[in-house]
């Protein structure tokens, strides 16, 4: 799946507006959650209903802390999480979990895999006033 550059640009907008921080701060790789951006759940439930005003299309976050996705006792990705990851949301960035613990499943939410969301929401909705 590609992400379309005006939905990768419009979420780091709305990113820098909701944590009132500078665009060049918010870069597609930066977590939302994490020491650079430090978003935290409010500014992500504001990015939503941004996200959902300016594209049109209801954006769920929380499908990354769905119980399907399980970490092992180190808290690690385990391989069927990482498959399942990779093919629900083929944009996350899930490279190195596999031996990397999380802190949390929202390590994985970077600006580019809330991109990936909103493109993943049009994508659905432009296939499905296709059929």
């Amino acid at each position: 799946m590609q992400i379309s550059s005006t939905v990768l640009d419009g979420v780091r907008q709305i990113a820098a507006e909701v944590l009132e921080t500078d665009l060049a701060e918010v870069q597609p790789h930066e977590l939302f959650f994490g020491s650079v951006l430090a978003g935290d759940s409010l500014g992500l439930l504001e990015m939503s209903f941004r996200l959902e005003r300016q594209f049109g299309v209801r954006v769920r976050f929380n499908d990354l802390t769905a119980d399907a996705i399980e970490l092992d006792g180190e808290g690690r990705l385990t391989s069927a999480s990482l498959a399942l990851l990779r093919a629900r949301f083929p944009f996350l960035k899930v490279e190195g979990f596999e031996t990397r613990p999380l802190q949390s499943r929202t390590d994985l939410l970077t600006i580019e895999a809330i991109a990936g969301f909103v493109q993943m929401a049009l994508d659905a909705r432009e296939a499905a006033a296709t059929k």
